[in-house]
Formats: C-alpha cells, sequence, structure tokens
C-alpha cells in the first residue's frame, strides 16, 4: 500500500526535454509513465522547442523553462536533451541543476558523472552496413553523415567506417561527407555527390531519414529512384520514412524502453542501489523497399490495383489536409484575437478537440499587469506570483486566479489517487522576454504530428501581438491623459474641461436636466508658498484636489482650471441638491485640516450656478457666471476673517 495520504505531497519525477519530434517523446513519457505507474508517483515534463545557437535569445526563452524547477520538490531527474548545446545551455544559466543532490539519468546524451541510458546507434548502423554488404553485395557506398557536434553524429559515421573495414572495403574519403539532420543537407549531399560524379552508387546511408528523403527527392530531378538505381537507408524510423514510395528502411529506437530503462535507473538511484554509467538499449533494423527488402505491408500495395492505391493516396492526403487545416486555422484564429476574452474563447475552443485532462495558462503577474513593452531584459527565472489567466478542467473552463511560483499548477489541477499522472510544462516567450507558461495534463495526445509545438508557437506569437496591441492602446490612453489631465493634481486641465465638460452639458440639455457648474478658488495658497515654501503649496493642493475627487464620485467632472482655481460639473436634481453638495464639501474639508493638522488651513471659497436647460447660454457662460459668484463670496470670507488665515 502507499504510504500516502490526503495530506501528504504527491512523489514525482521531472523529465527535462528538449527535442523537436513530438511523436518520438511521446514514446519516451509513455515508458517513464509505465514505470512510474508501478509506485504510484507523478511525471513531471518540462519541454521547450529549441532552436540552433546558444546565445540566441529564443533558446534563452526556451530553456528558461527549467527555471520552474523546485529541485526538492522531485525525487530525481531524467534529462533528454538530444538538441545541439543543449548541456551547455543547462550548464550556463543552471550550473546549480547538477549539484541539487538529486539523483540523475540522461536518455542518449552521455555526460560525465550521470548515468546513460544510450541507444546502441553503433550496433544498429554497423549491422545496417553489414546488411547493404552481406545481403546486397554493395561495394561503393556514400554517407551523409549528420553534425560531428552531435553524439549521434559522430557514433553513426564512427559504425559505418569500422564496419567497411572489416569487410574489407576501401574508406574512399570522397564518399563520406558530414552535414546536419535536416532534409535539404540530404538534397545538397547529392548535389556535391553530382559533382564528383558518384551519386548513384551500389547504397548510400544517411545518418537520419530527413537526409534519406532529401537525397531521394533530389535524385528524383536526374530521374533516379530507390531501389532501382541505387539502395538506401535512414535512421530513425520517422513517420515521412513509412509513408515514402519505396518505403525507408531505417533504424527504429526503441523509445518506449528507452524511457522505461532510464525511469528504472533513476529509481534504484533514489533508493540508494548502484547503476551502470551506460546501459546500451537495443535498436531495431527496419528492412523495407529503398534497400529491395520490401516489408509484408509494402508487398501488399504492389499486389493492389492503380485504383486501390489512388484511394489509399487520396485517403493520407485528405488526413494529412484536415491535420495541417487545423494547424493553420489555430494560428489563425488566435492571430486575430485583439481582445483577452476573444484570445481566450479561441484557445478553449482548440483544447476542447483534444482528450487531455487540464490546461492552464499561466503569466507571470510582473509581465500580466504591466504597462511596459515585452521587450524586457533577460532574467534567469519567473516572479513569485503567477496569474492563471486561462485553465480548463476535463473541459470545463475555470475561474482565473492567482498562483504562487512554486505550486507551479493551479488546484484543480492537482489529481488524488494512487494513478500516475503526467504534466507538461512549456514556455511563453518573446526573444529573451520570459512571458509565463502553460501546462497540460494528460496531455500526450497533444505531442502527436508536433500539435503541442504548434500550439506553443501560436500562443507565443499570438499572446505577444495581444499584448503589444494592449499596450499601443494603453500608451493612448496615457497620451491621452497627459493631454487633457493636470500632472500635479490628476484632475483635468482646461483641455479636459473642453473635451468632456462641454460633452457632458450637451446631453444635459438633449435630457431636459440641470447641471451644476460649481467654481472655487482655493485660499491662502500665496501665504502657503511664500512662508513654507512651494513643496508646501504642492502638497496642499494636491490635498485639496483629493478632497475634490472624493466628493464629486464618477459622474462629475473636476478641473484644475487655474493655478488655485478649480471647477466642478455634474449633475444635480436641483438647488437643494447642489447646496447639500457644497456643504459635504466643506465638512471634508474641516476634517482634512483636522486630520492632518498643518500649521496652516486648507481652505476654499466656492460658488455655483445651475444651468437652464432651456436656455441659450453655452458652458462657458455659466462657468463665467459661478466664477464672478465665488469672487463675491471670497470677498466677504476676506472681510470676515480679517488677516488670520493661520492655525
Amino acid at each position: 500500500m502507499l504510504e500516502r495520504g490526503m495530506q501528504m505531497k504527491r512523489k514525482k519525477v521531472a523529465l527535462l526535454a528538449a527535442v523537436w519530434d513530438g511523436e518520438v517523446l511521446k514514446t519516451v513519457i509513455d515508458g517513464i509513465k509505465e514505470r512510474l505507474s508501478e509506485k504510484g508517483w507523478d511525471l513531471h515534463v518540462f519541454l521547450c522547442f529549441p532552436v540552433f545557437g546558444i546565445d540566441s535569445s529564443e533558446n534563452f526563452g526556451n530553456y528558461n523553462i527549467y527555471s520552474l524547477i523546485n529541485y526538492e520538490d522531485y525525487e530525481g531527474f531524467i534529462l533528454w536533451i538530444n538538441v545541439v548545446q543543449g548541456y551547455d545551455m543547462l550548464k550556463k544559466y543552471y550550473p546549480n541543476l547538477f549539484s541539487c543532490g538529486k539523483p540523475f539519468v540522461s536518455l542518449e546524451v552521455e555526460i560525465e558523472g550521470i548515468s546513460t541510458i544510450v541507444s546502441d546507434g553503433y550496433k544498429a548502423m554497423y549491422q545496417m552496413v553489414e546488411h547493404l554488404i552481406v545481403k546486397h553485395g554493395c561495394r561503393e557506398m556514400n554517407y551523409v553523415g549528420g553534425s560531428l557536434e552531435h553524439p549521434d553524429g559522430i557514433i553513426r559515421k564512427k559504425a559505418y567506417i569500422d564496419a567497411l573495414k572489416a569487410h574489407g572495403i576501401p574508406i574512399d574519403e570522397r564518399r563520406i561527407r558530414d552535414y546536419h539532420f535536416i532534409n535539404s543537407h540530404g538534397r545538397q549531399a547529392y548535389r556535391d555527390f553530382k559533382e564528383l560524379g558518384i551519386e548513384a552508387p551500389d547504397a548510400v546511408v544517411c545518418a537520419n531519414d530527413a537526409m534519406a528523403l532529401g537525397y531521394c527527392q533530389e535524385a528524383e530531378s536526374d530521374g533516379k529512384y530507390p531501389p532501382e538505381d541505387f539502395l538506401i537507408t535512414g535512421y530513425d524510423d520517422d513517420g515521412n520514412a513509412r509513408i515514402f514510395t519505396p518505403k525507408i528502411t531505417t533504424v527504429a529506437k526503441n523509445e518506449k524502453k528507452l524511457g522505461y530503462l532510464g525511469c528504472d535507473s533513476l529509481l534504484k538511484l533514489i533508493n540508494g542501489e548502484e547503476v551502470p554509467k551506460k546501459i546500451l538499449c537495443d535498436a531495431e533494423l527496419v528492412f523495407r523497399g529503398s534497400c529491395g527488402c520490401y516489408s509484408q505491408e509494402e508487398q501488399a500495395l504492389e499486389k493492389m490495383n492503380v485504383k486501390q492505391l489512388q484511394r489509399q493516396s487520396y485517403y493520407r492526403l485528405l488526413e494529412e489536409q484536415e491535420y495541417y487545416d487545423r494547424v493553420v486555422g489555430i494560428r489563425q484564429d488566435l492571430a486575430l484575437a485583439t481582445t483577452e476574452d476573444f484570445f481566450k474563447w479561441r484557445l478553449q475552443d482548440f483544447l476542447k478537440l483534444y482528450d487531455i485532462g487540464g490546461f492552464a495558462m499561466s503569466i507571470n503577474q510582473d509581465v500580466y499587469y504591466s504597462t511596459q513593452s515585452l521587450e524586457c531584459t533577460w532574467k534567469i527565472g519567473y516572479c513569485k506570483t503567477q496569474y492563471v489567466m486561462l485553465g480548463a478542467r476535463n473541459k470545463e473552463v475555470q475561474e482565473p486566479q492567482l498562483i504562487k511560483r512554486k505550486e507551479l499548477i493551479p488546484d484543480y489541477l492537482n489529481v488524488e489517487g494512487e494513478d500516475s499522472h503526467v504534466y507538461m510544462f512549456t514556455p511563453i516567450h518573446n526573444n529573451g522576454a520570459i512571458i509565463g507558461y502553460f501546462v497540460v495534463l494528460e496531455g500526450n495526445d497533444l505531442l502527436k504530428r508536433r500539435w503541442l509545438a504548434y500550439l506553443s508557437n501560436s500562443i507565443n506569437t499570438s499572446y505577444v501581438n495581444l499584448r503589444n496591441l494592449e499596450n499601443l492602446q494603453k500608451i493612448n490612453k496615457r497620451l491621452d491623459s497627459v493631454y487633457i489631465k493636470d500632472a500635479l493634481t490628476d484632475l483635468y486641465n482646461r483641455f479636459g474641461y473642453v473635451r468632456d465638460g462641454y460633452e457632458m452639458y450637451e446631453k444635459s440639455k438633449a435630457y431636459g436636466k440641470p447641471l451644476m457648474v460649481m467654481f472655487m478658488d482655493m485660499d491662502h495658497l500665496k501665504y502657503i508658498n511664500d512662508t513654507f515654501g512651494h513643496t508646501h503649496g504642492d502638497n496642499a493642493l494636491i490635498l485639496f484636489s483629493g478632497v475634490l475627487k472624493k466628493c464629486a464620485g464618477e459622474k462629475r467632472i473636476v478641473v484644475r482650471y487655474g493655478g488655485d482655481e478649480f471647477l466642478i460639473i455634474g449633475p444635480v436634481e436641483d438647488r437643494k441638491n447642489a447646496e447639500e453638495f457644497k456643504h459635504e464639501l466643506e465638512k471634508e474639508l474641516t476634517l482634512l485640516n483636522e486630520k492632518e493638522n498643518l500649521p496652516y488651513l486648507i481652505e476654499a471659497s466656492i460658488g455655483y450656478v445651475l444651468t437652464d436647460p432651456k436656455g441659450k447660454k453655452d458652458l462657458d457662460a455659466y462657468v463665467v457666471e459661478a466664477d464672478e459668484l465665488m469672487y463675491a463670496i471670497k470677498k466677504q470670507n476676506r472681510k470676515n476673517r480679517g488677516d488670520d488665515i493661520r492655525r
């Protein structure tokens, strides 16, 4: 029985993954989960889709997902970062990762001091070359190699050369070239060999399927096809190699077993057991038509008539078209989002298409509430509080909420019970600016056909566009505020009075309602400035303005009309209502003076008039009338008060 209760934290393992092939990752995760299910532990996958270039801003944003990890929360770590320079990035930005005291294992890439589970790429490539020599009698072979910066590129090239030597075949350096693991470099390899006149040897051995397909594509432009004109092999058994005609002979890594063995080794290390520094996982040779060894499936296809083949091709193309239509549709819909609500609505619709357990999109709180551009300075990590702007559990939309960064997920994604669960965390970033992350619960289906990679790209691009649009709107609003607001008091200035005051007056006339136009002159401001300095004078203006804003509320306009002159315009029922407002204002000033206990009094002379909705006066005429009334009251106040203007 598991030793955990409702109050105990679920034990979990972290997988740090930096890959592009989602289907391969899915299989690795299936293997890890199968082993974890035997213990009822969870798996947290911290996943990014990096690009080449160790110091590129995009890679900084990608690898920043690993800063989410609270090392103490995990029993151990599995690393599967099979891109060039991936571990260099980890060491550069997260030097404490490898010294956190928790056990590590690595999949595929050997790291000094860490137990590694590796597909036996040497053995598989050696056997592939040997198959071509022994089974098909090949003697002249071209080798299209992968990057020698990548361990796979080194191992596969060595196996090729060793197999030739073992069978007494001389090494022809012209026939060995190193590229990168991409389709276009396979096409380039064909052109390079063609320049030497050796583009169609007995066989072409490629370091992966993408280059094999590129080689075939370029050869077809010259009317050369496998296996009639040359045999060709690849490596990785990717989806395109399986649907090409003829299907590509290749090597299938047993990724599920790789994941299972890696997790098993980690669990042994957690239990204090010793494990070998290197464990080899056998790969499987898959023989198909590109080397003349047609599979049973291909043989069945050979027996089909043209109409049957056309139908199969049509169904496959239809499936592909539906897939890409969805991808394009998602990107277009999200890219068109001009408001946060629309963005969330379209993303929710997309998530409902898939069988996932839950979803949460978290934005750094300082980013979400900021009015600044997303082009912030690079910094490792996420802020302490995250705003979960969009969440769903079993396709039910959840309310937005704030969570602590160390919690990683909102409560509704915490799943109780003894089953194992998989959470995948993917970064949201833009050119080095760290925006947030999203997490998917039980989202392995999103790894098929690179859906998760496309989703990540779409969210990154569309959210950045949305934020830039919102920031532009905020900038315009701030510019408008600068134009119509007084900098010291944040009240309307004369421009604000003209823009909004005139509109309010015209509406009041249209509805047949009076407006109160109240003019105020703040008393003693010159005395305060001359005696106590302009800092006190500014403070007095700010305090006085605060009282005006408080009393005016949302329905009235408050204007700093001049240096010490102020104006309030707003609806009232009648003169009695206006008089009550005036008394409320005077009462608040009295309370302010009692509270602040300043060496002077903050007082004002006040005059007001009510507009006549049926009259022909404009608003400025009423302001002048209220000003004249205020001035008369001010003269009377001075006469009553005398020279005593101190407290």
